[in-house]
């Protein structure tokens, strides 16, 4: 099965300094720190959940519904706006139970990354860490969630960013992105993973009898 020593060297170096900024700006889309302020920011926090299949580490991703809003459509974590008193980490394991099913009861939290600013948006996203010990059964809530597909850890260690330009707003932009099982992953989701596997760049993801 995966290897289970992974997820508590994983646990360990989030209790370290992160990369932070400099690991997220390496996806940042062209034009998106312009004339942007951090204050009145809504707070907001997403999950990567990590689950074994085979012999690899995987998590979820989810393909937003088409519903008008600012990241309709989009690929995204599983997460939403924090709601009441709640912590960062309820936020994101309640919002990953709506959306696609994930047992929040099952998950074991590993740490955090670094929080991201969402412009368009005005969140303030905190990405949370867990794992649970099986391969979950991913159920989407129609109203939010088109298509849910997993990725392997090792599949974001190998994919390498690309680059399109695409007209907004009346001008050219260049949005850097990765692109994985068929799917372009870009903006604040594709800067919160690129964290993400630079953390993970220097664990070892090999596979053990444990």
């Amino acid at each position: 099965m995966a290897d289970i020593k992974f997820i508590r060297s994983l646990r360990d170096r989030l209790k370290l300094p992160l990369p932070g900024w400099e690991a997220q700006r390496i996806l940042i889309p062209e034009g998106r720190e312009s004339g942007f302020r951090l204050d009145n920011l809504h707070p907001a926090a997403v999950l990567i959940a990590l689950y074994p299949e085979r012999d690899e580490w995987y998590f979820p991703l989810i393909q937003r519904s088409i519903d008008g809003f600012a990241h309709s459509g989009q690929i995204a974590l599983p997460g939403g706006r924090r709601e009441g008193l709640e912590s960062n980490i309820e936020t994101a394991l309640r919002e990953a139970e709506e959306e696609v099913s994930l047992p929040a009861t099952e998950m074991e939290i590993l740490g955090e990354t670094s929080p991201l600013p969402i412009p368009v948006s005005r969140h303030l996203v905190q990405p949370v860490i867990g794992f649970i010990k099986r391969k979950p059964k991913l159920v989407p809530d129609p109203k939010e969630v088109a298509h849910i597909f997993s990725v392997s850890l090792d599949t974001l260690l190998r994919v390498e960013p690309k680059l399109e330009t695409r007209e907004i707003k009346g001008r050219s932009w260049e949005i850097p992105y990765f692109e994985v099982e068929g799917h372009k992953v870009w903006g604040a989701t594709a800067m919160i993973l690129s964290e993400f596997r630079e953390i993970i760049s220097k664990l070892n993801l090999t596979s053990s009898n444990s």
